[in-house]
């Protein structure tokens, strides 16, 4: 696997945009070979893996527009920016991915009840291990893209290209199974990818929706515990986080000794800011809002 990292490292680009329309064109070589070939041989699973590969083709696209949405600057519109879209494109690619698996399920139990055999070749298992081969490196190039940059949607992608690989591989096995007379195997194999492609799809909807709908990435409790270490702090409230795994803004509450300096409140503000910054390096903004200890201030008031 070693010389495969390296392989991938020498001749795929390290930037999502570049990476991305790497995997749409082989993405779309990949499905018209294997539409070719699954006609050819009659084989349903190579049919269905070939659209799926077609299907990969568009949401490569997709990945692509979202990816140039979501790195445009803060603008009037948009004051805090456009990274929205990555999750946007997760959900839609997870949508895409569902409809993939439907049309798979749909030929597989059509080849069932028809009783169509493939006819498995030398050439069709070559077709499927080159296959095999540039997932492989596509997806490697994109794991080592997401651990640079952490971009959501060439994430996503990998994780549609995981899908892909362990389709193709069960297609390579339903084509050995039936070259030695397992001619049922072909459309349970199909069976098989779709049940992946709608597990990858299930995930990726998911992401995209949990990011969609604010839930929180961090941990409140956690984030309480820390910030109540810094010297000044009497406790730490009202804590909320949204965003993705690799961009999260945040804003909590701290209360302070009612007698503190506007000047010393300010510095413990700063303190919290890079304290959470280097614990959490996904956070890329933090609002502290410093507020006078109620207990300090009810004690001030009393005659």
């Amino acid at each position: 696997m070693s010389g495969y990292h390296g392989l991938a490292n020498r001749i795929l680009p390290a930037s999502p945009l570049h990476i991305l329309s790497t995997a749409f064109f082989v993405n779309m070589a990949l499905a018209l070979l294997k539409i070719v070939w699954g006609h050819r041989i009659h084989s349903v699973g190579m049919l269905a893996d070939g659209y799926h590969a077609l299907i990969d083709s568009a949401s490569d696209l997709l990945c692509l527009l979202g990816s140039r949405a979501a790195s445009r600057p803060p603008d009037s519109d948009h004051p805090y920016g456009h990274f929205k879209y990555e999750p946007l494109t997760q959900a839609a690619v997870g949508l895409l991915l569902f409809f993939t698996g439907y049309e798979v399920l749909s030929h597989s139990y059509d080849e069932f009840v028809r009783h169509l055999h493939p006819h498995a070749t030398l050439s069709a298992g070559g077709v499927m291990g080159a296959s095999i081969l540039l997932q492989t490196l596509l997806y490697l190039g994109e794991q080592r893209v997401v651990r640079m940059t952490g971009d959501g949607i060439v994430g996503a992608d990998a994780a549609h290209i995981r899908s892909d690989l362990l389709a193709s591989g069960a297609v390579l096995v339903g084509l050995f199974l039936s070259a030695h007379g397992l001619s049922s195997a072909d459309p349970i194999v199909g069976i098989l990818i779709a049940g992946f492609i709608a597990y990858a799809g299930y995930n990726l909807l998911r992401e995209g929706t949990q990011v969609l709908s604010d839930t929180s990435p961090l941990p409140p409790e956690e984030i309480g515990r820390i910030v109540a270490t810094i010297p000044g702090v009497v406790v730490c409230h009202t804590i909320r986080a949204r965003g993705s795994k690799n961009r999260i803004t945040m804003d909590l509450t701290v209360d302070v000794p009612g007698e503190m300096t506007v000047r010393a409140s300010h510095e413990i503000a700063d303190r919290i800011e890079d304290l959470i910054r280097t614990r959490y390096p996904a956070v890329v903004d933090v609002v502290v809002h410093i507020e006078p200890d109620k207990e300090d201030l009810h004690a001030s008031r009393i005659p």
